[in-house]
């Protein structure tokens, strides 16, 4: 495990304030979860080693090819997503131009923006999920780390980080990365679990934007914003989250047994895994209509914050 100090301000004045455990059950013992008594930021104190990450994260984690109902059922569950995404992209004004997707995944996202004519670029640290991407899709995507890999200076339009700046080991360091990469007055989009929503509040250390120790970093909009300033963005506006991230994220709080009874069998190759994924269908669809009902009120669990480079 590694001490760390505040990723925002850099300050050791943080105060435990819960203890969460793996909800995968891949890491043993406990995680402790603290703010920072001057600028408000929560992370895990301390956190896991560089090394240690990787073996945090299943492999199902990265993207693996679905076949049959099962291929069928996560493609809707995709366009969902990618809907999402793509709205957020429009309501910013962005129809065209070139796009980084960091974290892609086999690149679902990018292979949509590219059939809708932008030029599109992926960074993951899979490698695996990297190289579905370029077999299956035909996209450009570099398997790496931001902040290692070799991107080109001022090239994109726009950088995308769906659900991934949470994940990186410095978080502000990832954003001034980006800065570079993307032109002067190109926007970026960051999505993350809303630390400050009535899900975090309600479940606590067993609300499913926790995943420690995968989530190193937990953001408010008010905490995302300053790192986003401190990278040299300026923030534009705040969405909310889709209603698809609404449901899936409360079932999975409401019913933690599922999501390690889910990946057991998954990993183990039992025929029983199917009757998990179809309890999750289920209940993920009868909640549909309340998690549209708290998005739309202004309350969803995750939000998007859409910033500009400033020139």
């Amino acid at each position: 495990m590694t001490d760390v100090n505040c990723y925002l301000c850099g300050r050791d004045e943080a105060a435990p304030i819960m203890n969460a455990r793996d909800r995968l059950r891949l890491a043993p013992g406990e995680f402790t979860l603290v703010r920072c008594g001057t600028c408000g930021l929560v992370y895990l104190k301390p956190r896991p080693d560089d090394g240690e990450l990787m073996g945090y994260y299943p492999r199902e984690y990265w993207g693996g090819r679905s076949k049959g109902v099962r291929g069928v059922l996560r493609g809707i569950e995709e366009r969902f997503k990618e809907g999402y995404k793509l709205k957020a992209l429009s309501r910013a004004g962005l129809y065209k131009g070139s796009v980084l997707d960091v974290g892609c995944g086999r690149g679902e996202f990018l292979y949509i923006l590219k059939s809708k004519g932008f030029d599109v670029t992926g960074l993951e640290p899979g490698a695996e999920a990297a190289r579905r991407g370029a077999e299956e899709y035909g996209l450009s995507i570099i398997n790496g780390v931001l902040g290692q890999a070799s991107l080109p200076d001022a090239a994109f339009d726009a950088a995308t980080l769906w659900h991934v700046l949470e994940h990186m080991p410095d978080p502000v360091g990832a954003l001034r990365a980006l800065y570079g990469s993307i032109k002067p007055g190109g926007l970026l989009f960051v999505a993350v679990p809303d630390f400050g929503g009535w899900q975090s509040k309600t479940f606590r250390e067993g609300w499913f934007g926790i995943d420690a120790p995968r989530h190193l970093t937990h953001f408010t909009k008010v905490t995302l914003g300053a790192a986003l300033t401190k990278a040299g963005f300026e923030t534009l506006a705040f969405y909310q989250g889709g209603p698809r991230y609404e449901t899936a994220m409360l079932v999975r709080s409401l019913f933690p047994g599922l999501n390690y009874k889910k990946l057991d069998a998954l990993e183990r190759g039992l025929p029983v895994k199917y009757i998990y994924k179809a309890v999750q269908l289920v209940l993920d669809l009868a909640l549909l209509p309340l998690g549209l009902g708290v998005v739309m009120a202004g309350h969803g669990c995750t939000f998007t914050a859409v910033a500009r480079r400033q020139v």
